[in-house]
Parts: C-alpha cells; sequence; structure tokens
C-alpha cells in the first residue's frame, strides 16, 4: 500500500468516525436538522472521493467494500444533489458507513 493510499484511508477512517457523531442524535432530529444531514452528505463525499483515489492494490485488499458504489455515491451527491433524498442518506450513515469502517479498521467499534 502506497503512503498517498494510507492517507487516503484514515481520511475515510476519520469521516466514518464523524459521521457516527453526526448521526447520535438519532433519526428524527437527524432528519430535522438539514445542517446535520448536509454535514452527512459532506462527509459521504469526502469517503468517496478519498475511494476513488485509492488505488487497485488497496481496493483489492477489502473485497468486501463495494468501492464502485462509494465513488458512485460521491457522483450523486455532488453532480444530482436534486435527486438526494435525506432518508437515504441516513441509512445510508447509519448501515453502510460503519460497515465500511469496521471492514477498513477491523478493531475499530463504530459510535
Amino acid at each position: 500500500m502506497t503512503r498517498g493510499d494510507e492517507l487516503r484511508l484514515a481520511d475515510i477512517v476519520d469521516a466514518c468516525r464523524e459521521m457516527s457523531e453526526v448521526v447520535a442524535v438519532g433519526r428524527d432530529a437527524f432528519l430535522a436538522d438539514r445542517i446535520r444531514v448536509r454535514a452527512a452528505e459532506r462527509l459521504l463525499e469526502v469517503i468517496g472521493e478519498a475511494a476513488n483515489a485509492l488505488g487497485v492494490e488497496t481496493t483489492d485488499e477489502y473485497p468486501e467494500v463495494n468501492w464502485r458504489d462509494i465513488t458512485r455515491l460521491r457522483i450523486v451527491l455532488a453532480h444530482h444533489y436534486q435527486r438526494v433524498d435525506s432518508e437515504q442518506v441516513w441509512n445510508i450513515a447509519v448501515a453502510e458507513v460503519p460497515a465500511l469502517l469496521l471492514a477498513i479498521s477491523p478493531g475499530e467499534i463504530p459510535g
């Protein structure tokens, strides 16, 4: 793994950890707070951008992670934002993000 990929994985881990703080208020409070929703969207963009920059050697080390879906989500968030549903953001934030964190940082306990 290259040093650049190590840094990108660290960025993904950091964004996953921050996401647990963003959603800690619970579903209803999250969905009622557009700033939290936007923060979650931004963290998903960061995760997607970092994932997109990872080398094949690194992504191959984590076959259980659907890197393609992660990078596609970033494209939707950045370029087709009008199609983004807050409920979907919540579902990804509370299900997929913790699973990603566990996959790339096995000793980590998601928030």
